[in-house]
């Protein structure tokens, strides 16, 4: 109970301070409405924070900054009515003048606002395609081979919480996740031979392995917009951090959310059945990663991998299997 309370009140504070903004630009508009030698030309400028309420909020806080500015200056005009050049306090001229600004005020704010959900709207259908495309794609990965079924969604749940000890924001979050999701996509070009072999590689098989890192880039490539900020992560998630890994980078060269899905990768990959041998128990595979700290991968990586390490499912300490409809 106590944290849905705080899930409200933190719900609260992020829709005061969206308000804040809007009207705060409100009232500077009214304050500089004082000082200026004609008003009535002056009243067009709260059209600004009403747009600004509609583009940002929609209709909602764009409604409420007109009405609120209507309301300022029908105080205005009430109070001090010479403000406007109007003689008289109850002239019906100015009440006319005002209403007619005030009502194209509500009305450009409403409709600027509807554009604004509209727009937004579309841009979460197509967000909500980009992750089904996404989630097809990390499932055809898996299905290329059996013994890997369901470890591109393991290793991006892992990424992610990695992410998140780590401070990461929560777009950075997101790309670790989708790229994790994504990083085996060049395997699709590795024959299931190499991918199943039960003994020992040769240099060939491990070249033609080796490859699917640039294989996955070649392929999404093509797609840009937010994608190729996920290129140097699928490309460098087999990098080692003491720079012996498939394209020799080292350290901090290797990008952070590279680093963190190699350490996801790696211990799925431990706990996980493969042709050639049997998976290994989480403790065990965690020890693996501690030891290999500062030369397979990132310290600060595997300290934030160590410490949420408990919170894995305490059962079987093994990250849940994805649940399919």
């Amino acid at each position: 109970m106590k944290r849905f309370d705080f899930k409200l009140k933190e719900s609260f504070l992020a829709i005061d301070k969206e308000l804040i903004i809007v009207f705060l630009l409100v009232v500077i508009t009214a304050i500089i409405f004082f000082f200026v030698s004609n008003q009535r030309a002056f009243l067009n400028f709260f059209y600004l924070p009403v747009l600004l309420g509609a583009y940002f909020y929609g209709r909602r806080y764009a409604t409420l900054a007109a009405l609120f500015s209507m309301i300022l200056i029908c105080t205005v005009a009430y109070v001090y009515p010479a403000t406007f050049g109007f003689a008289g306090n109850h002239s019906l001229d100015r009440w006319l003048d005002i209403g007619t600004w005030g009502g194209f005020l509500l009305i450009t704010g409403y409709f600027m606002g509807l554009l604004y959900e509209k727009k937004e709207e579309a841009r979460k259908d197509i967000r909500r395609t980009y992750h089904g495309v996404i989630e097809m794609l990390s499932l055809l990965i898996d299905s290329v081979d059996q013994h890997t079924h369901s470890h591109s969604y393991r290793v991006s749940v892992l990424a992610e919480k990695i992410a998140q000890r780590m401070g990461c924001s929560e777009e950075e979050r997101e790309n670790i996740r989708i790229a994790a999701l994504l990083h085996d996509l060049g395997k699709i070009g590795v024959s299931r031979e190499v991918l199943t072999k039960v003994g020992s590689l040769t240099a060939a098989d491990r070249e033609h392995l080796k490859a699917h890192t640039q294989k996955a880039v070649s392929l999404l490539k093509p797609l840009g917009g937010r994608v190729t900020e996920l290129l140097p992560l699928i490309l460098g998630h087999h990098e080692k951090y003491d720079g012996n890994g498939y394209h020799s980078l080292v350290g901090e060269d290797i990008p952070l959310g590279a680093r963190i899905i190699a350490v996801a990768d790696v211990y799925d990959a431990l706990t996980s059945d493969r042709p050639y041998r049997k998976a290994l128990p989480p403790f065990f595979a965690k020890n693996e990663i501690l030891t290999n700290a500062g030369t397979h991968f990132d310290p600060r990586v595997v300290k934030a991998f160590e410490a949420i390490f408990p919170t894995f499912d305490q059962e079987s300490m093994v990250l849940p299997r994805m649940q399919h409809g």
